[in-house]
């Protein structure tokens, strides 16, 4: 069993683990590095480390449906996805570092995982939902700046401007990660994703949500907070002052890190920088590939 397989598997005992016991926050207290790979027996830690008042005379049964059902969400994977858990050296720092104990247990990823490296300069794109044509217009041409750039081009995939930016960042030679907000199923890759490893440029989907969950909008918040984390700086797509209260502009501004604001005439914050759409991109290069220069 190589390094992928057995995620796989940690990671289907964990989703049977929350099921049986009801109560993730719990389960995440218990999960640490060191017993981690006590998952490969589930029914053992379930049983060491919880009250069996649930399922007890009945628990043979209980376990076995949630096993078969776990295991057949788990096939609606993307062949070739590969999992990381938080504990390895692969998983990035800056989630850990963030997060602590509620970063994700595991990540899905597809794509190339070269991205993951903490020196490239990643920069967030910041949109809201009810855009004009003219500000979705604008924006796209704003990305016409980063082809061939060398930054990476960070989204997270929830609102219509972020679909329609992510369609067009696959038109231009430059890098690029998308924070999925739903498992990395075939599916999505049918109807809403490029297809991973088929370009020369590289690019890489990584979601942090599990094929056997439901309520994908309770993941949103931690899908953010991860695209967030990830990045050096952000790009708010907005010209609407009232936009920088944003959660992802709020966490961007309490990590310290710059919002740059192309359609805003001036700002009164010395993280908020009003870089015009024509001279953005020399002045990005400055901020983040020669932080030492200025």
């Amino acid at each position: 069993m190589n390094q992928n397989q057995l995620n796989r598997q940690l990671a289907i005992n964990y989703a049977i683990l929350k099921k049986l016991v009801q109560d993730d926050q719990e389960v995440n207290r218990f999960i640490t590095k060191d017993n981690l790979l006590e998952l490969l027996d589930v029914q053992t830690f379930y049983h060491t480390h919880f009250s069996a008042m649930k399922f007890v005379e009945f628990f043979p049964m209980v376990y076995g449906l949630l096993r078969r059902e776990t295991e057949a969400s788990f096939a609606q994977l993307k062949p070739r996805i590969r999992i990381y858990n938080r504990y390895e050296k692969e998983y990035p720092i800056s989630f850990f570092h963030d997060l602590g104990q509620n970063a994700p247990l595991f990540i899905y990823t597809c794509g190339d995982i070269d991205l993951f490296d903490r020196k490239l300069p990643k920069l967030v794109l910041v949109s809201t939902m009810g855009k004009t044509d003219q500000m979705i217009q604008a924006s796209l041409n704003l990305l016409d700046q980063f082809d061939g750039s060398k930054e990476v081009l960070v989204l997270s995939q929830q609102t219509p401007l972020n679909h329609i930016v992510y369609s067009k960042i696959h038109t231009l030679s430059v890098s690029s990660i998308v924070f999925v907000n739903h498992a990395l199923n075939k599916s999505i890759f049918k109807s809403t994703f490029f297809p991973c490893n088929q370009t020369k440029i590289k690019h890489l989907l990584i979601s942090a949500i599990s094929p056997d969950e439901s309520n994908l909008d309770q993941h949103q918040h931690l899908t953010d907070t991860l695209a967030v984390s990830m990045s050096k700086a952000g790009v708010l797509l907005s010209d609407q002052a009232s936009d920088l209260k944003l959660e992802s502009c709020l966490r961007l501004l309490s990590s310290h890190k710059p919002i740059i604001v192309p359609f805003f005439e001036y700002a009164r914050h010395e993280l908020i920088l009003t870089l015009r759409p024509e001279h953005l991109r020399e002045n990005i290069d400055s901020m983040l590939l020669h932080p030492h220069s200025k």
